[in-house]
């Protein structure tokens, strides 16, 4: 599944962000803000009536992403990966 049809506060395990070649600066500056393979993220908030924007807390921090920059990152629920964040050293 993509994080953008990814249930409210449900703590996410990061598997990859699609990357549309080499110059691809999206998916390039998703992973420098810590969409990275094995992150754990977890969405916080959706619009009520648009789609636009979705709040991802990755890192620590909050970052709004627009649909189309949320599908391409891949997830699965952290319980998935048969440790928690906290037996692996993530907070």
């Amino acid at each position: 599944m993509n994080i953008s049809c990814a249930p409210l506060s449900t703590p996410l395990r990061v598997l990859a962000v699609e990357m549309q070649g080499d110059g691809d600066v999206i998916g390039r500056r998703l992973m420098e803000l810590g969409f990275i393979q094995g992150a754990v993220v977890e969405v916080r908030h959706q619009a009520p009536f648009t789609s636009d924007p979705i709040a991802v807390m990755v890192r620590g921090m909050v970052v709004a992403l627009r649909r189309y920059e949320a599908k391409r990152i891949s997830v699965e629920p952290e319980a998935a990966s048969g440790k928690t964040a906290l037996e692996q050293g993530h907070p």
